[in-house]
């Protein structure tokens, strides 16, 4: 067989692929990833291949990819038809108070949340949701014609986006959590027919952070918040509008006639409201005008539903009908679960913001001065005589400090929109129990305590790590103590994402499994009698930010185990718990009416499970080694992090193999060189999984088993616990080829390139692999990559034992075509070549464009293509102006030169195939994210 592919279609590219992976088996020195790169780049300099022709297969790939993650999207959500109406009637048969108990106050609840992972369009999405999983073949081969068709439309991806986006997946969850409403009255009315009525349903909490949250940004204006409030005030009041129309049918009530005209008018004021605070809010005179309407006293002006509540209580109590009585309770249930919002929201801040905003109240320094007892006396002592302060929206223009001007804000928002929905504060980043005590003065200083949950953020290894003392103390604390008995509730939030990059995704999850059950046992000794847990576990769709792999009940076990559930309950603690959902990739659970009402009635099934304590589980009986494995994943992760090749490739050209997926910036904003820990976990972790290497899950195993392998295997085979832990690390795993890490090596390697201008021999082509060559002499970035190959490599060989030695039933839940992930990283690497060559065979040009050919070729390796397009189509124009100034000559000549500096051919033969090696570069991209199932 010909050894040079000929890249016809992608079946021949897999199939010269799995030839040289054969061939490789008997030399390791050949990498069948760099073989396949090299021969396509081989064949595209001769013209045998072409940059059209890889595109095409790269589009194919894509698509391949995309079915493979909608079909495995539904797979994991195999359990989503969860027999509700079963659940219901068993839970039933306990009696009224215990099924009461469970259909209120909401165990369980989803946060919406909008970090940058809208990498699939509005459109891709809707196809992904209706991929028709257990259907014919004749179903499939319909759905790839419609998946052919999908206008990606332009996708503007904005905060408003997001916001849109959001929306629409909270209007499918409020049907969602109204249809499980719906089948809990049904049971009730069957089994509990003189109580029904009673139930004020509550089963799951909805809420929402996009438009809210500031932590790591500064392009969301207050008034941007304060408009997306109202503006969901408006259309929440429309919903219950539409919902009281309905009630009323054919025999209307006079009493909810009038409930109806109020809330009609009350929705047409919110409109005007948010479109008066849609203005240019930097000018005071638009602040005063918007503001004067929303705290104008108008007739029609709503901010609390209590008298509309009491209302409609009377209502169910006084109707003969049960039919109306369930229609009635049902809006009831609404109203008392969104209040005058589409969803609860979470206003965030960092605690940097927080402790800025307190220095000069405490006298403490912001960067040293939180750490010790002494603040926290300081900060509960400010508290205790913090008197309260008015505020208007003119204190919000004039405030510059981020923290106070959102506490603010939930004054204004508690005084002029909506009274009686509690709003969560969120603090990131805190290690310091002083920074939320602290916080409790603020809520006082400004009159919010009594509505707000403040709630620290632990996401860094050494908030996780002493998180168990740091609630103590706030515990222990008299006044946090009135604080948190006043709201009922104690809450925390906690961070998969930021946590698995620092320490690894494995050891965050024990960290944070750690934490949760500290939180119990400290809840549980602190004697407040009544008080909840309430615990936010955020994270981002993929393994490597916190969603497991497997099915949708894993995940749900994955963020609150079971054992750490059966810790709250052995403290007698009513535990409520939220998970995210994040962005485009999380409302995709959410995209279709039907896919959220399973998702949700999933929710709320998990919550119904509430475990005996797991003592047979060797995770927990033999806890000491199990914290010898945590320290192992541990310390491999963090040496890992400190690597010097770790942060020169993630700093690298590998940035540029992202693109676009969000409103928020890839960088925390911050002065110096590159921080690779100022690097936002969803691009670090995406990076991981365009360069083939997802070993923030994958990695540190190796070490973990230390010189005790059997026993690690021991603990595997004996533990649940670690065996749904080992499920994700594998399923990393699989994915991960270090083979790719070198095959990128060897394009950045000098001497790949100056074998390709020994090869050439004399001319053109020779001329400018050995410009390519120059440029990459002093880059370090070949190295960079075969030391961090080698250093992943040893710890996989470890762990590849292991898995070898364990059963891996159950575990192995889906297929990863590792092969097509190969192939798509070949093509890849043979465009990038390919881009490399085209501008290094650019012709000399001037100074005077303040750039040298050397400096275009080094755009070009790091990938900034467009840049290096753009510049070049500068340098030498398409279309000469001077032409068109002489246009009106009555004397015509043929000659070129005629143009005067048009150079039409350097953009047929250079720019233009580079614009489309762009445009192919984001194709392979999308296709490489699919593989993974999320972007970052």
């Amino acid at each position: 067989m010909n050894d040079q592919p000929v890249a016809k279609n992608v079946d021949r590219l897999l199939s010269d692929f799995r030839r040289f992976s054969g061939e490789s088996d008997n030399d390791p020195h050949l990498n069948p990833v760099s073989r396949l790169a090299s021969a396509l780049f081989l064949g595209l300099e001769s013209g045998e291949v072409s940059i059209g022709s890889l595109t095409a297969i790269a589009n194919d790939l894509n698509d391949r990819s995309f079915e493979d993650r909608a079909e495995a999207f539904h797979l994991r959500r195999g359990d989503g038809a969860c027999a509700l109406e079963d659940i219901l009637a068993q839970l039933a048969q306990g009696g009224f108070e215990e099924f009461k108990a469970a259909v209120e106050g909401a165990p369980e609840g989803v946060v919406f949340t909008a970090h940058p992972t809208f990498a699939l369009s509005a459109a891709r999405r809707d196809v992904l949701a209706a991929y028709p999983v257990n259907g014919s073949d004749s179903d499939k081969t319909d759905w790839r014609q419609k998946l052919a068709k999908v206008d990606e439309g332009d996708d503007q991806i904005t905060l408003r986006y997001e916001h849109d986006e959001a929306r629409k997946a909270i209007a499918n969850a409020q049907e969602a959590v109204a249809r499980i409403n719906r089948a809990i009255l049904n049971v009730a009315q069957k089994h509990f027919p003189e109580k029904w009525a009673d139930l004020r349903l509550q089963p799951l909490s909805v809420a929402t952070w996009v438009g809210y949250d500031l932590d790591g940004r500064t392009d969301i204006h207050w008034g941007e918040s304060i408009r997306i409030r109202i503006d969901e005030k408006a259309k929440q009041l429309q919903r219950y509008v539409a919902s009281l129309q309905k009630i009323q049918g054919e025999t209307p009530s006079k009493s909810l006639q009038d409930l109806l005209s109020q809330l009609t008018a009350s929705a047409k004021l919110a409109e005007q409201q948010a479109k008066a605070f849609a203005g240019d809010l930097d000018d005071p005179s638009t602040v005063v005008q918007a503001a004067n309407l929303l705290t104008d006293e108008n007739p029609a002006r709503l901010t609390s539903l209590d008298p509309i509540v009491e209302a409609l209580t009377k209502e169910i109590e006084e109707s003969d009908s049960d039919a109306r009585k369930a229609e009635l309770l049902l809006l009831r249930a609404e109203m008392e679960s969104y209040g005058l919002g589409l969803a609860r929201i979470h206003l965030r801040v960092n605690s940097a913001q927080v402790r800025s905003a307190l220095r000069a109240d405490l006298g403490l320094d912001p960067d040293t001065g939180f750490l010790g007892r002494s603040a926290l006396d300081v900060a509960a002592k400010k508290a205790m005589a913090a008197q309260r302060r008015a505020v208007n929206f003119g204190s919000v223009f004039l405030e510059k400090m981020t923290a106070r001007r959102q506490f603010m804000l939930c004054a204004q928002i508690l005084k002029h929109i909506d009274a009686d929905t509690p709003i969560r504060f969120l603090i990131a980043e805190c290690e310091a129990p002083a920074t939320i005590m602290g916080a409790v003065y603020l809520a006082r200083l400004y009159g919010v305590e009594h509505k707000l949950d403040i709630s620290p953020l632990f996401e860094t290894p050494q908030a996780l790590e002493s998180g168990g003392r740091f609630i103590e103390r706030l515990l222990r604390e008299p006044e946090y103590r009135d604080y948190v008995s006043g709201r009922g509730v104690m809450s925390i939030q906690l961070g998969f994402s930021d946590s698995g990059r620092f320490m690894g995704q494995c050891a965050a999850d024990l960290a944070i499994e750690r934490l949760q059950v500290l939180f119990a046992r400290a809840l549980g000794a602190a004697d407040l009698p009544g008080i909840e847990a309430l615990v936010f576990n955020t994270h981002g769709e993929s393994m490597g930010r916190g969603a497991h792999p497997g099915s949708f009940s894993n995940r749900l076990d994955h963020l609150t185990t079971p054992w750490v559930r059966s810790r709250f309950a052995k403290e007698n603690i009513r535990l409520r718990t939220e998970c995210s959902f994040q962005g485009g990739e999380g409302y995709t659970h959410f995209q279709t009416p039907e896919l959220a009402a399973q998702t949700m009635a999933m929710v709320w099934a998990h919550s119904r499970s509430i475990p005996e304590a797991a003592q047979e589980d060797r995770f927990y009986s033999d806890i000491n080694y199990s914290w010898d494995v945590y320290r192992g994943l541990k310390t491999w992760q963090e040496g890992l992090f400190e690597r010097e090749d770790y942060r020169k490739i993630l700093s690298g050209f590998a940035l540029r193999l992202l693109f676009k997926t969000g409103s928020r910036q890839t960088k925390r904003s911050q002065s110096g060189g590159f921080d690779l820990s100022a690097l936002r976990a969803i691009p670090h972790n995406a990076i991981l999984q365009q360069l083939g290497a997802p070993v923030n899950v994958s990695g540190g195993f190796g070490k973990a088993a230390g010189k005790e392998p059997d026993r690690f295997v021991e603990q595997v085979e004996g533990s649940t616990r670690m065996r749904a832990l080992m499920a994700m690390a594998v399923h990393a795993r699989d994915l991960t080829d270090v083979s790719v890490l070198r095959a990128y090596a060897d394009i950045y390697a000098p001497g790949y390139w100056s074998a390709m201008a020994v090869s050439a021999g004399a001319g053109k082509a020779a001329d400018s692999y050995e410009a390519a060559q120059m440029a990459l002499e002093d880059s370090g970035t070949s190295q960079a990559f075969q030391h961090l190959a080698d250093f992943v490599s040893s710890d996989l060989r470890h762990f590849d034992e292991m898995i070898g030695a364990v059963d891996l039933s159950g575990m192995r839940k889906e297929t990863v075509n590792r092969d097509r992930l190969c192939v798509l990283h070949a093509v890849r690497q043979a465009l990038m070549a390919k881009a490399v060559s085209l501008v290094a065979s650019a012709p000399p040009f001037s100074r005077r464009h303040d750039v040298e050919h050397r400096n275009l070729i080094e755009m070009t390796l790091d990938l900034r293509i467009d840049e290096t397009a753009d510049l070049l189509g500068r340098i030498f124009p398409a279309n000469s102006k001077g032409g068109n100034m002489f246009s009106g000559l009555d004397e015509k000549v043929e000659d070129i030169d005629a143009e005067g500096g048009a150079y039409p051919e350097i953009h047929r033969e250079i720019i233009w195939p580079l614009r489309e090696i762009s445009v192919a570069s984001r194709t392979l991209s999308e296709a490489i994210a699919n593989h993974y199932g999320a972007f970052g």
